[in-house]
């Protein structure tokens, strides 16, 4: 899975967005693509990471025990809100990686409304960032890096507790003689980006401390393996069914869906009349036809006071009709075991009989009764089988 990384610009100048540093990562984690690029033209990657400035997110060491999500913002806001320069209302304050007990060491405060801008921003571009990482966690306890920036160059350190912090860097070439880092920066291993390797020489280093260089892309790239994740409680990825209902109702909001909506509730209303109409003239036919039987009914059946029933009525008076001139009617049960005659195989007895008017029942060994019912479609009988059991019907089919 393809991993686009983006470095966000500090979030006072990142509304709207500009141009933005990126990098695309494969899903092995080798470097496809890097640059600067307007957020229309970014290469799309399957995962998006975004890294925030060092300038608004800051990282602190706090101790928390192990507790429900539920109660983490609440505790977060409570351990650090001596130690917050605004309003812990106005920051979104999250969570570092927990430890293996579920605690948490470090935590993080960036302002509400302008990292939610910025999501939204992206989201819009169609860019949605599952993960947001700040840029201090990308250094390791005990490590620094010298970087430059807009405002200058700055150091940004991480002390061995994991507490990050940042110091703009006032330094000058001419300088009579190099600067020592300033306190308390003690770093064990120091970085510095390409862009300011030349005001390394301007620093006067500890003879221990041996600097590493390490690229810009090299530097966004470590975001993609970051177990921190900006986008907490409030900020947390909607799910993708809220967020594609949530499409959707803005998408219908528009005046041409609206348009759209109008002729499908107008389309609804004909068919529903159209049914209607269908219904009603169905329910007058059945209505004659019943009329008809009935008056058929009474032509057959002059001796009979009242016709509640056509069919069972004229059903009844022809099987009185056959008794009388000693017909067997279809209900009968020798009709019934001349029928089964013609479909039980040849040589198969049946080991037990139950007749009721109108069906007869038969009880066959083996698979006969299933061979019996195959025959049954073909002679013009109704007849079915379960299991062993073979029912004829008193009317054909």
């Amino acid at each position: 899975m393809q991993t686009l990384v983006l470095r966000l610009p500090p979030l006072a100048a990142a509304h709207p967005l500009p141009e933005l540093e990126y990098v695309l990562l494969s899903a092995e984690g080798r470097l496809q693509s890097a640059g600067r690029e307007q957020v229309a033209l970014l290469p799309r990657g399957r995962r998006v990471v975004v890294v925030v400035d060092a300038l608004d997110a800051s990282v602190l060491a706090v101790t928390l025990p192990p507790m429900p999500a539920a109660r983490l913002q609440a505790a977060l806001s409570g351990a650090l809100e001596d130690r917050l320069l605004q309003d812990a209302g106005q920051l979104h304050l999250t969570a570092g990686p927990l430890a293996e007990d579920g605690s948490v060491s470090l935590a993080c405060a960036v302002q509400r409304e302008a990292l939610d801008q910025a999501i939204d921003d992206l989201t819009r571009a169609g860019q949605e960032p599952q993960s947001i990482v700040p840029e201090a966690a990308l250094l390791a306890p005990g490590d620094a890096l010298l970087q430059t920036s807009e405002q200058g160059p700055r150091l940004l350190w991480r002390d061995l507790q994991g507490e990050a912090a940042w110091l703009p860097l006032i330094l000058a070439a001419d300088a009579a003689v190099p600067q020592a880092l300033p306190l308390p920066v003690t770093p064990e291993h120091l970085w510095v980006q390409d862009q300011a390797k030349p005001q390394l020489s301007w620093l006067d280093l500890p003879p221990e401390l041996t600097p590493a260089t390490l690229n810009d892309a090299g530097w966004m790239a470590r975001a993609a393996q970051s177990p921190w994740n900006l986008r907490q409680f409030d900020l947390a990825p909607k799910h993708a069914f809220s967020r594609g209902w949530s499409g959707v109702m803005e998408q219908l909001a528009t005046p041409a869906w609206r348009r759209v909506g109008m002729l499908l509730v107008l389309l609804a209303v004909v068919q529903l009349v159209g049914m209607n109409l269908a219904a009603f003239q169905l329910a007058r036919q059945e209505s004659r036809l019943r009329q008809q039987l009935d008056a058929t009914a009474v032509e057959a059946l002059p001796g009979v006071p009242a016709i509640l029933d056509a069919r069972l009525q004229v059903q009844r008076a022809l099987n009185a009709a056959r008794l009388r001139t000693g017909r067997p009617g279809d209900d009968d049960l020798d009709v019934l075991m001349g029928r089964a005659s013609v479909v039980v195989p040849p040589g198969v007895t049946p080991t037990a009989l139950k007749f009721s008017p109108g069906q007869l029942q038969l009880t066959l060994p083996g698979d006969a009764a299933a061979q019996a019912a195959a025959r049954c479609t073909p002679a013009g009988l109704a007849c079915a089988a379960q299991g062993d059991v073979l029912s004829i019907n008193g009317a054909a089919s």
